[in-house]
């Protein structure tokens, strides 16, 4: 049997999804060489991440370490943290998974993810719980960023203000 495809999200998705994020505030999406640099990192890694896995278990594993290094990274000048949940959510949508961003106990692990009082573990735990089987979202990424945008406009607005 063929194994499954896994679809990773490149450096310009990444930072398309922070400008989504952004955008809703009125904030700027900048973010300094040195930044990008990190996140060509972060990029890779998450690709290279759980590879011996099956595939259930290495798109939690992955979409896990992409929030938890995006939120804790502090990358962006602004939307970290709600970068970090839109792009796990997005990352989720193109692999046949959901997860709900606005769970309480999603967005506090993130949030102390980002100040460096939850682990990566810590945020795994959750994902775990929280993660679901879904159709897989076979548009391209920029159309799946926006409409996980757009579904959670009120709540990342309020996120950010």
């Amino acid at each position: 049997m063929a194994k499954k495809t896994i679809h990773h999200m490149d450096l310009e998705t990444l930072v398309g999804v922070n400008r989504e994020v952004v955008a809703l505030t009125g904030e700027s999406y900048d973010y300094s060489p040195a930044d990008g640099r990190k996140l060509v990192g972060l990029v890779k890694e998450v690709v290279q991440r759980a590879d011996n896995q099956e595939y259930e278990e290495a798109v939690a594993e992955k979409a896990t370490l992409l929030v938890y290094d995006v939120a804790r990274g502090q990358y962006f000048h602004a939307g970290n943290k709600r970068t970090a949940l839109v792009a796990g959510l997005a990352f989720l949508s193109k692999n046949g998974h959901t997860i709900d961003i606005e769970n309480p106990d999603f967005v506090s692990t993130v949030d102390r993810a980002g100040i460096a009082a939850a682990d990566l573990d810590d945020l795994y735990a959750v994902v775990r719980v929280l993660i679901s089987k879904t159709r897989a979202d076979r548009r391209r990424w920029d159309s799946v960023v926006k409409g996980a945008v757009e579904a959670h406009k009120d709540f990342l607005t309020h996120l950010g203000a």
